[in-house]
């Protein structure tokens, strides 16, 4: 009889053993993982844009899309949104960094950072369906940009002194075209003061990028505090630096950025 129940015991204890291990296998298969998926937020910067083109990048790639308004107001329409008004102050470097030391302690695992003009262009309109496609199969940080040293050598002795915008309606809202000096120039002198031991290796522009909450965090919110303070004018110059450097400013690796 004791024999009888020490088999029993057994039985049990191999049957809780294969059932764990069926557990454990489950929790290893994409569709049955014990964790919650990586999270995502849209980023749209937008000044007096139509923002509608938003709805090409597909609804399931995020979480929530917060459009960031520093025109007129107006009724977007756009699925998982809200509205925060900001001044007209730094372009979507303004907005970005904005974003960034608002959400410092609850980023979202990846945020996509898009500026309100990027389907006025084809190359923009290509970085953004480039990165939503990389997006959808990798939750990781991801950047476009130029890699030969002509780029980078250029970059290193960039200034400039007037700007004019390429959106025809925001150049009709906002006609100005002089800017506001960086305290530091060229971007090589601003670059080496702030990014201390850092190199330009990645030159990009358009300000479209995807960022993981891990990188944003490599830096502290007062050195993102220290650059929003430099964006906040309405033409600053620094805005051209920040466009080429967001690989720096966001701490992303090396193999994050692809090629242009």
């Amino acid at each position: 009889m004791a024999r009888r129940s020490y088999k029993n015991i057994y039985r049990l204890i191999l049957l809780a053993l294969v059932v764990c291990g069926i557990l454990y296998y489950l929790s290893r298969v994409e569709g049955f993982q014990d964790t919650p998926p990586s999270t995502m937020d849209l980023v749209v910067a937008r000044y007096e844009e139509d923002i509608s083109w938003v709805k090409n990048i597909p609804e399931n790639l995020y979480n929530r899309m917060i459009i960031y308004n520093k025109g007129g107001e107006a009724e977007f329409g756009l699925p998982k949104s809200e509205v925060k008004t900001l001044p007209n102050f730094g372009r979507e470097s303004h907005t970005y960094l904005h974003h960034v030391i608002e959400n410092y302690d609850n980023l979202a695992d990846i945020t996509f950072f898009v500026p309100g003009s990027a389907w006025t262009r084809d190359d923009k309109q290509g970085r953004v369906k480039r990165i939503a496609d990389y997006l959808n199969k990798n939750r990781t940080s991801v950047i476009i940009g130029y890699k030969d040293d002509r780029m980078i050598n250029d970059a290193y002795n960039f200034s400039i002194d007037t700007w004019t915008v390429t959106n025809e309606e925001n150049r009709r809202k906002n006609p100005d075209s002089s800017l506001t000096p960086s305290v530091d120039r060229p971007l090589r002198s601003w670059f080496e003061k702030r990014f201390d031991g850092d190199t330009v290796n990645c030159v990009s522009f358009t300000g479209i990028m995807a960022v993981s909450r891990d990188d944003i965090r490599k830096r502290t919110k007062e050195f993102y505090e220290g650059l929003y303070k430099e964006h906040a004018y309405t033409n600053p110059e620094v805005v051209h630096y920040s466009e080429r450097v967001w690989k720096n400013i966001f701490s992303i690796d090396d193999d994050k950025c692809l090629s242009q």
